[in-house]
This record gives C-alpha cells, sequence and structure tokens, in this order.
C-alpha cells in the first residue's frame, strides 16, 4: 500500500513522460480568463514608454534645484495623454500632471507641496536628485523582454498585462475534454427520489465541479451498472476523452467489474491501492 503523496508523484512522473501534446486555439483575451498560455508573450515597446512621472509637480532639472529654495521659469504644462513639445533649458521648469511623460531635457520632478508658484516663476522649496519622482522609460519592461511565459495560467492580472501590450487575442492551450463515469447498481440520478436502498449520484457532480475549477470540460457519461460488457462498454466510450475519471466499482467484491473492464482494454495499472480513507482500492 502507497501513500497518496506516492501515488500523487507517480501520476505526475507518468505524465511527464507521455510527451502530451495538447491542442491549441486562439481565444480573444475576453475569453481568456482561466485559459493556459500556449505561447511566450513579450513586451511590444519599452513599459513605460516614456520617462513617466509619478506626482503632479514640476518637471526641472535637478541642478537647477540642488541649492533651494530656486526660482525658476515656468514654460508651460503637460499632462496625461500629452507632451510638451520643446526641450526644457537651464533656469526653467514645466508643469506636470501624474503619468505625464518627462520633457526632454528634464530629469526629475518636484512634488507640488515642495514648490510655489509667484507670477511667470515659481519657487521649488526643496532639492531633488536626478530621476526622483521618475518611472524610467523601459524600467517595468524594455521592449522585446519575455512578459508572459507559455505554461501560465491566466487570471485577471495576467489578462491585464496582455491587454497593456496589446494581444487582442491570444494561443491558449485546448481545454483538456474529462469523462466522469459513476458505477453502481445502487446509484441513482440527482433528481430521482432514491429508494432507502439507494444513493444519489454526488460524486459525478462533485467531480465535475472539480473538473471545471481546474480549467477542464467535464462530460458526465451517466451511471454505469454492475454488468461487466456495459460497463465495459461505457468506459471505452470515456477513454476517447483526454482523461477518465471512475468512480466505484474498483474494490475485490463480486460485482466490482471496474478493474476486469479496463484490463480488457489493455490498460495499465501503476497502482491499485492507496493509504487513505475513505476508498483505499
Amino acid at each position: 500500500m502507497i501513500s497518496f503523496e506516492q501515488a500523487l508523484n507517480t501520476v505526475k512522473e507518468k505524465l511527464a513522460g507521455a510527451e502530451i501534446s495538447p491542442g491549441r486555439e486562439v481565444v480573444s483575451l475576453a475569453a481568456a480568463a482561466g485559459r493556459v498560455l500556449a505561447e511566450d508573450i513579450a513586451a511590444d515597446r519599452d513599459y513605460p514608454p516614456f520617462h513617466r512621472a509619478i506626482r503632479d509637480g514640476f518637471a526641472v532639472r535637478a541642478s537647477d534645484v540642488s541649492v533651494p529654495p530656486a526660482v525658476l521659469r515656468l514654460r508651460g504644462e503637460v499632462r496625461a495623454g500629452d507632451h510638451f513639445p520643446g526641450v526644457l533649458g537651464a533656469g526653467d521648469c514645466i508643469s506636470i500632471m501624474t503619468g505625464a511623460p518627462l520633457p526632454a531635457g528634464a530629469d526629475a520632478v518636484v512634488m507640488v507641496e515642495h514648490a510655489e508658484t509667484r507670477g511667470d516663476g515659481v519657487e521649488i522649496q526643496r532639492a531633488v536628485h536626478p530621476a526622483e519622482n521618475v518611472v524610467q522609460q523601459g524600467s517595468e519592461a524594455p521592449s522585446g523582454e519575455r512578459v508572459l511565459a507559455r505554461g501560465k495560467r491566466l487570471g485577471a492580472g495576467e489578462v491585464g498585462l496582455l491587454a497593456s501590450v496589446g494581444k487582442s487575442r491570444v494561443s491558449v492551450f485546448l481545454r483538456p475534454r474529462v469523462a466522469i463515469l459513476a458505477t453502481g447498481d445502487e446509484v441513482v440520478p440527482v433528481e430521482q427520489r432514491p429508494e432507502w436502498f439507494q444513493i444519489r449520484n454526488s460524486n459525478a457532480l462533485t467531480l465535475s465541479a472539480q473538473v471545471a475549477a481546474a480549467g477542464g470540460i467535464p462530460q458526465p457519461l451517466g451511471i454505469a451498472p454492475d454488468r461487466l460488457e456495459t460497463l465495459r462498454a461505457m468506459i471505452e466510450e470515456g477513454l476517447g476523452a483526454d482523461l477518465l475519471l471512475l468512480s466505484g466499482g474498483v474494490s475485490v467484491g463480486k460485482y466490482d467489474f471496474a478493474a476486469q473492464a479496463l484490463a480488457g482494454l489493455g490498460t495499465e495499472f501503476y497502482f491499485q491501492g492507496v493509504a487513505l480513507r475513505p476508498g483505499k482500492p
């Protein structure tokens, strides 16, 4: 009898050596959440694509305000979504908003709290060092750098990142089709009122929910009776899916035919029991 951890590792090892090549499809970004990337994603340009102000204030040359207070000439304004067309000269400053590109010639931003406008001039009351209050161009991701790797499951953050690099459509792996087969004459559909000696098919619904949560497509096959030929036919149908999950019929009872049916279909058993409760077979 092996442990659960040993059984799980065996499954992982067999899958790793199976050379599985899942298919791919291209989906819109709106349909990509929860899917698994089938391609590497690279930045299509520098991020940020320019030196970006991270404070409202004044774009300056740090050398002009190294000894505060310093009075600079106000030459204009730049906001997010716009740019300053000229070059900032010595002794000048530009009013700048958070998210706006730093004007050419400027190398820092003085926060608005540390400045006071006086007519056409601005008194800078605190020194700044180069790059202060600025996110440097390409510091988050330079152009061409991989930002998402093949095999990554796409959550909300990853979808946002794909949008930011212009991937309106993305290649993802096909969702695995998982056949689910419950077995046993005592099992009846959930919507049916069971006799006192019967139980409802709760396992198949539980497995379907787990498959869907993991990103697969559950394909319930119904309930197989405790008759070898019928069970074998339903298992054979299930083997047409990417994965088949069987519930019941795997012990050593007189009517436990699952192992026999599987063996007759040429399957190989890596283990037939796990040290856990309930249901170690």
